[in-house]
């Protein structure tokens, strides 16, 4: 028997998964025991959890087959399945779980005797726990049961703050729109039953007519793409993930938004086949959308967890840029580059796993020390919480896709892909391909500054209030689970290959091309190039780091040499004659984002308000400038829906709730009557 085979492996994670949400329980009266058995079972678990996925993605085996116990339900399988592609998004759990439960150690200390610890971890644990369910079943009822656990059990992490209005309309609007995918999610499984009469996702599709096929489609990516929170299925994001703590947010945009992609994969790529280029164009269109206005609304966000949310959408948004480039190259039979935007799409999953789970970590840190998500309250952190400044700035780098972090290697492989699929012939395609270049490059551009601006507002200058002028540095525990996501943010930078021979392995055993062999370069030499194959486009993010040091090592001997008096003379910060600055002359960050308002105000709705106090309109004694934003898909989309389904609503409930018994039976019998005449026809 081999303890260290992926199945035992596996069967080890969630058996010690559900041992650390047990131990939550048991340790109730012990806030401290249960937040360290908790989270050591979590650690743990995600070891197992990595180990497995290795194991099966190193040895070549297709996949393993799980079943825990047999089900006497009709039509539900209780049973496993881990193949490549499971394992990748398992992977990307499991690595992401480490980092954040060792985070949780210190984070959740907050909580003691002041909220239900236990209740927390016990919800933590099997959030976790389900999201590996999704990741690895095999039946589509068996999925759409562990899909709903994990809605539910992510609500209830959103409103733990109960106490705060917000929040619990921040977790209504949440369980509202999940609730909704799920309901296509459900159509399209009745659709599959339908027309295979077995649930089975290994099922054979090929006798599924093509209006079928269609249908399907359209509702598995509505159903996937409002977990997703794309455009415009988006609106649930800004809201959930303020709401939730810290650490829930950091696995929410991390990896549970993901099982969206994994959904489209695996019921649409894997079970449906691409073959209409229709679907991938559909998927292009939403993905450059969501690009554009999610960094447009994430940049001139004040809060810092808004913020990010924002920034999620528009790195959903470069992902199904990937996926519809992918779609649209397989439904064209050019498999080379759809495994190669394949390619891009699943790494930009796992290097946006690590640097946003590594950004709302951070952010989870300046608010345990400052008690604020508002950025014009923060400044001058730097110096008081410098550790966290720098595993931030680390991120925000990388979100940056600036070299040599790894969010560079996702989008270099994007633009790649994109680039690889223009040809001559169809000049439309040419041109979608053309436009989305130019939105990555927009996303791009806007993503860094709206970063420069998150760091710079908060860490930077002088404290803006008491709240940033008395943060201390968190408990060590919070700076080692952001720290070595920080880490690895600049290790995959550094050397993209570690992850993309595993992807390769991935993309092979569904697409049946691998992609590293065209990616020509050494692994651990100094001359690194990622180069694709039949064109000269290449990049090598370790010499263009190393170069980078040598030139900043010959700019500071050069200064040394010519600079002359080496006497170090210090002076006060230039205070323009005032004698001192104060916080009030620094820039803002309604400020720094103020042209972008002007450049795009017919998306952003803006409004302003001018408040003079004094008797003389000329020497106010004060001034009170208010700028509101509103979101062009809240105002013209779904306030207006909202108000028509509560008027709808109404009108039928004085229609069926009439207040007789006689209706009412009425109702009974009319119901019977449809089902008899159903049963005999059928």
């Amino acid at each position: 028997m081999n303890w260290f085979a992926p199945d035992y492996l596996l069967y080890g994670s969630m058996i010690t998964y559900l041992a650390a949400a047990i131990a939550a329980i048991i340790f109730y009266k012990h806030p401290h025991l249960c937040t360290q058995s908790a989270q050591a079972g979590c650690i743990l678990a995600s070891v197992l959890g990595a180990a497995s996925a290795v194991r099966l993605l190193l040895s070549g085996q297709e996949k393993i087959i799980l079943k825990p116990f047999e089900s006497t339900i009709p039509y539900v399988s209780v049973s496993m399945t881990m193949d490549a592609l499971s394992a990748f998004f398992l992977l990307i759990l499991s690595v992401l779980t480490l980092c954040v439960s060792i985070y949780s150690i210190g984070y959740t200390a907050h909580y003691h005797g002041k909220r239900n610890v236990s209740l927390f971890h016990f919800l933590y644990s099997t959030f976790i726990l389900s999201m590996l369910l999704v990741f690895t079943a095999d039946n589509a009822v068996f999925f759409f049961m562990a899909w709903e656990i994990m809605a539910v059990l992510s609500y209830f992490l959103v409103v733990f703050e109960s106490e705060q209005e917000e929040n619990r309309q921040a977790g209504l609007l949440y369980i509202v729109m999940t609730h909704l995918g799920t309901a296509f999610l459900m159509i399209a499984f009745m659709l599959m039953f339908y027309y295979t009469e077995t649930f089975d996702l290994s099922a054979s599709s090929q006798h599924i007519p093509e209006t079928g096929r269609n249908l399907m489609f359209l509702f598995f990516l509505i159903g996937f793409s409002t977990k997703a929170g794309v455009i415009p299925l988006h609106i649930w994001l800004p809201y959930a993930h303020p709401a939730a703590p810290g650490n829930i947010s950091a696995l929410m945009s991390g990896i549970m938004i993901k099982t969206a992609v994994y959904g489209l994969l695996r019921f649409v790529f894997l079970y449906l086949g691409v073959e209409t280029p229709w679907w991938g164009a559909v998927i292009l269109v939403i993905g450059m959308s969501s690009a554009v206005f999610g960094v447009l609304y994430a940049f001139i966000e004040q809060n810092i967890k808004k913020l990010l949310a924002y920034s999620s959408i528009e790195n959903m948004g470069i992902i199904f840029i990937g996926l519809g480039i992918a779609f649209l190259a397989f439904a064209r039979e050019n498999h080379w580059v759809g495994a190669l935007a394949l390619t891009a799409s699943l790494l930009h999953c796992f290097n946006h796993s690590l640097f946003k789970g590594g950004l709302f970590l951070g952010v989870g840190s300046i608010h345990y020390a400052t008690h604020t998500k508002n950025m014009e309250k923060l400044g001058g952190l730097i110096k008081r919480m410098p550790v966290t400044a720098v595993f931030f700035l680390g991120s925000a780098l990388s979100i940056s896709a600036l070299v040599p972090f790894n969010g560079f290697i996702g989008e270099w492989l994007t633009y790649q892909s994109i680039f690889a699929s223009i040809s001559s012939g169809n000049a439309a395609l040419n041109i979608a391909y053309i436009v989305s270049v130019a939105v990555l490059a927009l996303s791009g551009a806007l993503a860094a500054a709206c970063f420069i601006k998150l760091f710079g507002i908060s860490f930077l200058g002088l404290p803006r209030s008491d709240h940033a002028a008395y943060a201390k540095e968190v408990p060590l525990a919070m700076n080692l689970g952001s720290g070595i996501l920080a880490f690895l943010c600049l290790l995959f930078g550094l050397l993209p290959l570690i992850p993309l021979n595993l992807l390769s392995r991935v993309i092979a055993s569904i697409t049946g091309n691998g992609v590293v062999g065209q990616l020509q370069g050494g692994f651990l030499a100094a001359w690194y190039p990622l180069k694709i194959s039949g064109n000269n486009n290449a990049v090598s993010p370790l010499l263009i780091f190393v170069s980078i040091l040598l030139l900043a090592a010959l700019a500071l001997a050069m200064l040394r040499i010519l600079g002359g008096s080496r006497r170090e003379r210090k002076y006060g910060t230039w205070d323009c004659g005032f004698g001192s600055l104060t916080p009030r002359m620094q820039y803002s960050g309604t400020a720094f984002s103020k042209p972008m308002k002007i450049v795009f105000k017919i998306f952003f709705q803006s409004s302003r308000d001018l408040k003079l106090q004094g008797d003389h309109p000329y020497h106010p004694e004060s001034m009170e400038y208010t700028i509101t934003t509103e979101s062009v898909f809240e105002k013209y989309i779904y306030i207006p829906l909202l108000v028509w389904v509560t008027a709808w609503s109404k009108r039928v409930k004085l229609m069926i709730q009439t207040g007789s018994v006689h209706t009412y039976l009425l109702y009974i019998f009319v119901a019977v009557l449809v089902l008899m005449l159903y049963n005999r026809i059928g």
